[in-house]
């Protein structure tokens, strides 16, 4: 009878001691606002109005943020600017972002645009306005054609890159 006391006493003391509230949620830096509600490798995206394409966009990477609203874009971005059904542009930078309510494209690091007639255009920054289908830089940007080599800071040009503007310009002309 005393064995079977000393038993029981042993048990219901393991209750006790295993019934201890030890467990600590993960303690995380991890917030909403940081982690992409999608997210997709490799991708195309089309910009389109009416059913005319008016740009294609593709990214080795992209993050969408849904409270931050844009999405951006990492790993290599081309862009490739279509008129009539026929690329007439493309632009290539290493990173940028999507503003989510315009689509408007900023391209960021190693940014460069080529045209169908050979013009290019290299800076670190530029912006394509969905709307207008212009390009826009605030920062040095250097363009050359068969003809022209231009360098200015500050930039705005059609999405073809045929009628452009450079502010704070310097440079050499061929006629």
């Amino acid at each position: 009878m005393q064995k079977l006391i000393y038993i029981s006493l042993f048990f219901i003391s393991l209750v006790f001691v295993s019934c201890e509230d030890k467990f600590e949620p993960p303690k995380s830096d991890l917030s909403s606002e940081n982690i992409p509600v999608q997210e997709s490798w490799n991708s195309s995206v089309t910009f389109s109005d009416s059913g005319f394409v008016k740009a294609i966009l593709k990214a080795g990477h992209i993050s969408a943020f849904s409270d931050k609203g844009y999405t951006i874009i990492d790993s290599g971005a081309v862009v490739d600017f279509y008129k009539n059904g026929e690329i007439v542009s493309t632009l290539t930078g290493r990173r940028g972002k999507v503003e989510d309510n315009t689509k408007d494209i900023e391209i960021y690091d190693s940014v460069r645009v080529v045209n169908k007639s050979g013009s290019e255009l290299k800076t670190s920054k530029l912006l394509w306005k969905n709307k207008t289908q212009k390009v826009y830089s605030d920062v040095f940007v250097s363009i050359k054609t068969p003809k022209e080599r231009i360098e200015g800071v500050g930039f705005e040009s059609d999405q073809n890159l045929t009628n452009y503007k450079i502010y704070q310009v310097s440079g050499v002309f061929d006629k």
